[in-house]
């Protein structure tokens, strides 16, 4: 109960504090420069709303939004908040007025919501934690007046922190920058009608002398987050047997000597004591098994031990996939993550999918899973049986697979909808109560995977023309058909038709994985596949390249209609104009160095080099897309996405290093280069 007492009281210090610099910064900053809009809450929203209307400023176009009262207008755009109980927790209801807008909210989640949904009326939009669009001139429009309520009760991220992304910096490296930076995230989380926020915890903590600066600055984001009406959870993993990226763990005897229990006692009030998390979510690793009693023994030991120390908290544990990790357990066949189901009651299942594969279709071969039914099945029983599981796909991969190739894949805004459009359509006994949805990463257009399925969980649309017409607002409607042209594209060609396990990059862990029977992104049949004797280099020919065709004519068509669709010349018009060239050029790449090596393989070699030129070509003009969209980033922390750097994760550099470097490319060429016998110095292994 102490944590909860200092937590109540750290809120009501917040809270009082936050009130103040509402009475004296009527426009941001507490400077004389009055705002083009101002919002005029009930006195207990104004501090939460004084904090989402300071985060809303423009680097070029400083108080645009600020908190004041009614006298102090002036010509300006008003935006009423007021204190309406009618209304349904955490939903709203705005009117329109001669100068703007009314807000009704019960509570301050609703009226955060509702501030930024009459924001986004004016030509705002929240696509970027770092980087709002802020319209030159906020313009009036319509709005409906009916009541908005959320769908789906928790509405969840999880920033996997054990990557180096931008959240990684936020929330894992204390600094005053990095709490300036998580504030802006957890107030995008806010405006993109998020209300819960997890990221992942690494191992560096079992250093007295790291946790303790840790713990300072995580008890503050935790209080700031539960001031701005949002609940946070902390991820970790049980066993260090089977962590791979150096998370924390919470079992790492190797002697077989120290009871698992003590072990987990040494560990756990690490991370509990005087951190207020809402929830815990325990992690197994991948690719690994234990024995099915000791896994679950072990769970029911955190559960116990979690009910002691963080009684306030839930407790999760990660349904992760591997359909070739089966065990046999209570007369049942089951992948080995399944045996939550016969762990405490209590613990609530992350349902988890991975890439942009969906619970109804095919899954390529990811994880070994042909689709990921077993998993729907899963979430389907646990939702019949009023456990409340959670729902937790991803709207980005990385490694090798997304936005480190680099590769623009707007499919992901397609198939999270058509997730949550499905499971409301078949799995009728009970309604998704929890989604939570995986994110790594922003850049190359990212953002939008994480706000569109934001807002469709809050409130499902019709379908993906409408929820892109939310996102995208006036100033990107331009984007809308070429992007529904490349979702249609993506799902016939690389999901359906397979073809993504070509356009993805492979890395020297990916080809060693294989070898030992380790799959995780969808395989391909490789250029040294083709030259192994007995290949089926015709049925190759016959089915492949004719899609590898396709694929680069249809990317063509896209990327020659982007060139005339009048995309605004700003960081998102043009964010947009490079994911679809860096797509097609992509396509013809990958097609013309199979051409290469189906022609060198047929004693062409005339052709064969023409090929390989090509591709080359291919590859100079994809470092021109890839150094221009870099040097236009959103994240405005120089180049700590793009370089060589120490970080406490696994990986020593940030998440776009491969992307910048191009390294899966150049490692292609180089495979086919050598190959076709011309020397080779090193092929690198884009891996480590």
């Amino acid at each position: 109960m102490r944590a909860l007492v200092v937590a109540s009281a750290l809120a009501s210090t917040l809270t009082a504090l936050f009130a103040v610099t509402a009475v004296t910064s009527v426009a941001g900053c507490g400077d004389d420069i009055r705002a083009q809009v101002t919002v005029v809450p009930a006195a207990r929203f104004a501090p939460v709303l004084t904090e989402l209307c300071d985060e809303t400023q423009s680097q070029t176009q400083p108080h645009t939004v600020a908190v004041g009262t009614a006298a102090e207008v002036g010509t300006g755009i008003r935006i009423d908040v007021v204190d309406d109980a009618v209304v349904a927790p955490e939903g709203y209801r705005i009117e329109s007025t001669p100068d703007g807008y009314t807000v009704h909210a019960s509570e301050i989640l609703g009226a955060q919501y509702g501030t930024a949904a009459a924001l986004e009326a004016l030509g705002f939009r929240f696509r970027h934690p770092a980087d709002p669009y802020v319209p030159t001139v906020p313009m009036i429009a319509p709005v409906s007046g009916e009541e908005h309520r959320p769908e789906t009760r928790v509405r969840g991220m999880q920033i996997h922190t054990l990557h180096p992304i931008e959240g990684y910096f936020a929330f894992w490296e204390p600094s005053a920058k990095s709490k300036f930076e998580a504030h802006r995230i957890i107030d995008w989380l806010v405006k993109n009608r998020g209300n819960y926020l997890q990221w992942f915890a690494l191992d560096d903590i079992t250093d007295p002398e790291i946790h303790a600066a840790w713990k300072v600055y995580t008890r503050e984001l935790i209080d700031y987050a539960h001031f701005r009406g949002i609940r946070v959870g902390l991820g970790f993993e049980l066993f260090g047997e089977a962590n791979k990226q150096q998370a924390f763990d919470l079992y790492d005897d190797r002697t077989g000597t120290i009871p698992i229990a003590t072990e987990i006692a040494q560990r756990l009030p690490l991370v509990t004591d005087g951190l207020p998390f809402d929830a815990y979510d325990l992690s197994f690793g991948e690719f690994f098994n234990t024995d099915s009693q000791t896994f679950i023994d072990s769970v029911n030991e955190v559960k116990h031990q979690l009910a002691t120390l963080a009684p306030q908290a839930e407790m999760h544990a990660l349904i992760h996939v591997g359909a070739a990790q089966v065990v046999h357990y209570m007369n049942e066949d089951l992948i080995y993550y399944f045996l939550v189901k016969y762990a405490d009651p209590g613990i609530i299942s992350d349902v988890h999918t991975t890439m942009f594969y969906d619970l109804f279709e095919t899954a390529s071969g990811a994880y070994q899973a042909q689709d990921f039914s077993s998993h729907r099945d899963y979430l389907a029983q646990q939702m019949c049986a009023g456990r409340k599981p959670a729902y937790h796909p991803e709207s980005a991969y990385w490694v090798a697979f997304d936005d480190s190739v680099p590769l623009f894949l707007p499919i992901y805004v397609h198939n999270r909808l058509l997730d949550l459009q499905k499971i409301r359509e078949t799995i009728t006994c009970a309604h998704l109560d929890n989604h939570l949805l995986f994110s790594t990463g922003w850049e190359w257009n990212y953002w939008l995977h994480d706000t569109a399925t934001m807002r469709a969980t809050y409130e499902l649309p019709a379908n993906t023309d409408a929820l892109l017409t939310a996102e995208l607002g006036t100033d990107l409607a331009p984007a809308k058909p070429l992007l529904l042209a490349m979702i249609d594209v993506q799902r016939e060609l690389l999901h359906l038709g397979g073809m993504m396990a070509y356009m993805s990059g492979r890395d020297a862990v990916i080809d060693l994985g294989r070898e030992i029977n380790i799959i995780s992104q969808p395989d391909r049949t490789t250029f040294d596949d083709l030259a192994k004797p007995g290949a089926d280099i015709a049925g190759f020919t016959a089915t492949v390249m004719p899609k590898l065709t396709a694929l680069s004519t249809r990317f063509d068509a896209v990327d020659d209609d982007a060139a005339r669709a009048g995309l605004p010349d700003s960081r998102w018009g043009r964010e947009i104009r490079d994911g679809i060239a860096i797509d097609a050029l992509r396509a013809h790449f990958v097609k013309a160095l199979y051409e290469s090596t189906l022609a060198g393989l047929a004693g062409d070699a005339g052709t064969a080099g023409a090929r390989r030129a090509e591709a080359t070509k291919y590859l100079d003009e994809a470092a021109v897309v890839v150094a221009r969209r870099h040097g236009d980033l959103h994240d405005d922390s120089g180049r700590r996405l793009l370089d060589v750097s120490s970080n406490k994760t696994f990986y020593q550099y940030g998440y776009l290093h491969q992307a910048d470097t191009l390294c899966y490319w150049h490692r292609e060429l180089l495979q086919v280069t050598q190959l076709q016998g011309d020397p080779v110095a090193t092929i690198p292994d884009c891996a480590i």
